[in-house]
């Protein structure tokens, strides 16, 4: 049997910034996608692309492969995404003299997730070099930044492993995210009457004064330990002069207790119908489940396997609770247990969002032993099912 060779730290520089350097905001993902395909295909992997491109109005859909090794059946499913917020500026990724990647321009660095596709890719170089690794699959997924799109899309049957992991949450590796939040995403629009301001605004009905009395009635923030609400957008209005006749606001609500979701979302509609009474205005609310809460077991055999791998690079494993959504939502709803990894990024979706190379090299030796030690964990009953395939 072939020792595993550490990660490189020039290969892993390499590959973040080629990546980092594509941009890949949501829906446009084909560069880093290429990329991918091009880097699994030359160690002999056949990836597969799904239709979720078309599908959504994009160029990408998700990838998929089976790399293949010594048991007849995948141990681990492991993922990243694709997408990027959109940059505000050129990308021009470097690694600076303390060994931290950062952007040159004032924008993103792409860290998140493109840290976690350099340290997959990595990984399997190193697995493919060694010849003697459990089977696992990856899939890289499309327009996870704007509502979880691609996860949603991608086949519920695709994966066949017995548990997965993806490598999406922001902080130093050794993080596992083994709970995070239902949302819902809250849509309103207000339709008033327009008039001349200074002339006859008593013709007018106000969509803007509807919403802000829609708006200032809202609790909003965090409303308990598990609980936060938001207005993020409001549009609306032509002129100074002309009383607005269409508004629009977009919020969302989570929760870790599905009865607290439910009562602060009901509250935000009821603060919408309210004001659109009291200001004689029309209105249009959507309220749309983005994606369900998961809460894991510490004793799941993916939450088991995953401290493990932790102490294995020298790290303490620390079980975390999120705030945030993941792909990791989209497949534990559908049955398949996931966890959510620290992929060592920090500050994400801002200009000063960084990445350390040493996070970067811990996540690459990480992943490979996930997949290493990945036999260990999976239940009996898969692997009996599996001799008789």
């Amino acid at each position: 049997m072939t020792a595993l060779a550490p990660p490189s730290a020039e290969r892993l520089t390499r590959l973040f910034l080629d990546l980092a350097g594509r941009p890949s905001p949501s829906g446009a993902e084909r560069l880093v996608a290429d990329f991918i395909i091009d880097v699994l295909e030359s160690l002999g992997i056949s990836v597969s692309e799904d239709t979720t491109g078309a599908e959504i109005g994009g160029d990408t859909g998700n990838l998929c492969c089976t790399v293949q090794g010594n048991t007849p059946y995948p141990c681990l499913a492991l993922g990243a995404h694709m997408d990027t917020v959109l940059p505000t500026a050129p990308l021009e990724p470097f690694l600076d003299e303390e060994g931290v990647f950062r952007n040159r321009r004032s924008t993103i660095l792409g860290a998140d997730d493109k840290a976690a596709i350099a340290a997959l890719l990595h990984a399997v170089e190193l697995l493919k070099a060694s010849q003697e690794f459990p089977t696992f699959e990856l899939f890289f997924t499309v327009s996870e930044e704007i509502g979880l799109v691609g996860a949603k899309h991608l086949g519920e049957h695709l994966l066949r492993s017995p548990f997965a992991a993806v490598l999406d949450s922001s902080g130093p590796v050794g993080g596992i995210m083994v709970k995070a939040p239902s949302q819902q995403a809250l849509k309103v629009v207000f339709r008033g009457r327009a008039a001349h301001a200074g002339v006859e605004p008593e013709r007018g009905r106000s969509a803007i004064l509807a919403s802000a009395g829609a708006i200032s009635s809202m609790r909003l923030g965090r409303i308990d330990e598990e609980t936060t609400a938001n207005i993020g957008v409001i549009r609306g209005g032509t002129a100074p002069n002309i009383v607005p006749d269409i508004c629009e606001i977009m919020g969302e609500c989570r929760s870790h207790d599905e009865g607290k979701l439910a009562k602060i979302a009901a509250e935000m509609v009821d603060a919408v119908q309210e004001a659109a009474t009291q200001t004689g205005v029309d209105v249009d609310t959507s309220l749309v489940q983005e994606y369900r809460s998961f809460a894991l077991s510490p004793r799941a055999a993916i939450v088991r396997l995953s401290r493990a791998a932790v102490r294995s690079i020298g790290l303490e494993p620390r079980l975390l609770t999120g705030g945030g959504g993941s792909d990791a939502n989209i497949l534990n709803a559908r049955g398949l247990p996931t966890v959510n990894l620290d992929a060592g990024m920090l500050q994400v979706h801002s200009p000063d969002e960084h990445l350390a190379l040493e996070d970067l090299t811990q996540l690459c030796a990480l992943v490979a032993q996930m997949i290493l030690l990945s036999p260990q964990f999976v239940p009996k009953s898969v692997g009996a099912a599996a001799s008789h395939v």
